[in-house]
């Protein structure tokens, strides 16, 4: 039943309405007033964040003939008893029924429900009803790209106990996050142990003109001190700075790649990101990185970097901040002269084939030809041919490597192709038509059942996403899992648990 009240809502530890009587001995005239009572609102609701619920009270009204319609106005506000007073209500609500998707941190609300009679003044309240909101976010794939001209972060969330993936589409709005993306969609990443805290797992979304921010990995929440300039040393990065890709080695070790530059974060040396990492031991100045890292195991290996300007692979030493010419070895039909390859990386990945072996494609500045080259963990050249038979290959614009089977994959337009380096042929495995493929990947930080998977994003009036498994032998791809209704995708990160 609701209440007649008349004074307004106040906040004290909880919402607590209060409204007085008086004893009135003077002789006087009483009329009874329109009194309003509501039905059909449960005692609990559960809801996941960014699910629409809908609520449609049943209004009694005692005196009131119905020909104004404007006569009441709503309001549903949501108290979290485990907040500050005045960080405790939200008003999640303000017509006559709840019809909405729920847009709060998951926790446990008393929600009130308030109709005013604009006639007399009074407000009536109803017994607040528990709600239960669960998060919707615990752990999927977090897709970015852009709608309209606009970034937008979308999710296909797995949920504990439901098979059926939901697909949350501007999953900051549904989460009710106060990052608001701005400019292009450039990059998602989530890898473990973020930062020099006791934060156990960073989820970071980059937009041209929002920079790079950390979210927080439950609720999707942001301020501004979580953007990645604040994980610098001394501040040394301004506040919007972004990055154009992370690589992440293992939990606690990081590299960020921004417009030719490459930075290092390491938790177990407290070693943040601070000066640039391209620049040789021996020079004083930095070199214009290639936009690839070839992780190649961390600080447990030698990550690799291609210095764009003087065409040479350097090595990089974690322990020392710096890099170093690559081993030397002689050029041949077999081999490649890591420090003189005459030649512009056009991919350069650590892949899981092999035991983790790296895969770079190059080509030739003299000859205009595409060479693959595979090199070990140690830095030794496992092979090194030129790439033939590959329809298009010069036109291609994405490219991954399948940890099963070693087989490089590149996309031209909406046609994707295998290369098999051994039999030095490629073979048509999609073709899309006029639909363009956006993204392609294999994601080892994803659970175990998406680990292996090649990823493709692709465009038509919407963005989906595929995974499939890759055969051995050319076998055709299988398709295990299909997400539509997506942006256009251009970067894709599995949020673990």
């Amino acid at each position: 039943m609701l209440k007649y009240i008349k004074i307004h809502l106040a906040l004290s530890a909880l919402l607590v309405l209060v409204y007085s009587c008086a004893d009135d001995e003077g002789n006087y005239n009483y009329s009874e007033i329109n009194e309003v009572h509501a039905t059909g609102i449960l005692e609990s609701y559960t809801a996941y964040t960014g699910e629409k619920l809908t609520i449609k009270p049943d209004l009694n009204v005692t005196h009131d003939d119905n020909t104004n319609p404007d006569r009441y106005t709503y309001e549903w506000a949501a108290v979290n008893t485990s907040k500050l007073v005045m960080e405790s209500k939200t008003v999640i609500g303000t017509d006559k029924n709840f019809d909405t998707e729920v847009k709060l941190p998951p926790a446990k609300y008393l929600v009130y429900y308030f109709v005013k009679d604009k006639v007399t003044g009074i407000t009536w309240q109803h017994e607040p009803f528990t709600l239960n909101v669960v998060s919707s976010i615990y752990e999927g794939w977090l897709v970015i790209g852009d709608v309209n001209g606009k970034p937008r972060l979308d999710m296909i969330s797995m949920l504990p106990g439901v098979e059926t993936p939901r697909i949350i589409t501007d999953v900051l709005d549904a989460s009710g996050s106060n990052l608001k993306l701005i400019g292009k969609a450039v990059d998602v990443e989530c890898f473990n142990q973020p930062i020099s805290s006791p934060l156990i797992y960073g989820v970071y979304v980059t937009t041209t003109e929002s920079g790079s921010a950390r979210l927080d990995p439950d609720s999707f929440g942001w301020t501004l001190s979580q953007n990645l300039a604040y994980e610098t040393v001394g501040g040394s990065l301004p506040t919007n700075f972004g990055v154009d890709f992370m690589k992440s080695t293992g939990s606690g070790e990081n590299f960020i790649y921004s417009k030719g530059d490459i930075y290092y974060f390491y938790r177990v040396l407290q070693v943040k990101y601070g000066l640039p990492q391209n620049k040789l031991e021996s020079e004083t100045k930095t070199f214009y990185a290639a936009p690839f890292i070839a992780e190649n195991g961390g600080s447990l290996g030698t990550p690799v970097f291609y210095d764009q300007t003087a065409r040479r692979f350097v090595r990089y030493s974690t322990s020392k901040g710096s890099c170093a010419p690559m081993p030397p070895i002689a050029a041949s039909d077999n081999s490649l002269d890591w420090n003189d390859t005459h030649a512009d990386l056009v991919y350069m990945t650590t892949s899981g084939f092999n035991q983790n072996e790296n895969f770079a494609v190059l080509k030739s500045t003299i000859s205009g030809k595409y060479h693959l080259l595979r090199f070990n963990r140690a830095l030794a050249q496992v092979y090194y041919k030129e790439i033939l038979n590959a329809p298009d290959f010069d036109k291609a614009t994405k490219f991954a490597v399948s940890p099963d089977s070693g087989y490089l994959f590149y996309a031209v337009g909406g046609k994707l192709y295998e290369y098999d380096n051994g039999t030095q042929s490629a073979k048509l495995m999609l073709d899309k038509g006029s639909e363009e493929i956006t993204f392609l990947d294999c994601n080892a930080r994803a659970n175990k059942l998406y680990n292996k998977k090649l990823i493709v994003g692709s465009y038509g009036t919407t963005g989906k996403l595929e995974l499939f498994t890759v055969p051995p032998v050319n076998g055709d791809l299988v398709l295990d899992y299909s997400y539509s209704g997506l942006c256009k995708i251009v970067d894709v990160a599995y949020r673990a648990r």
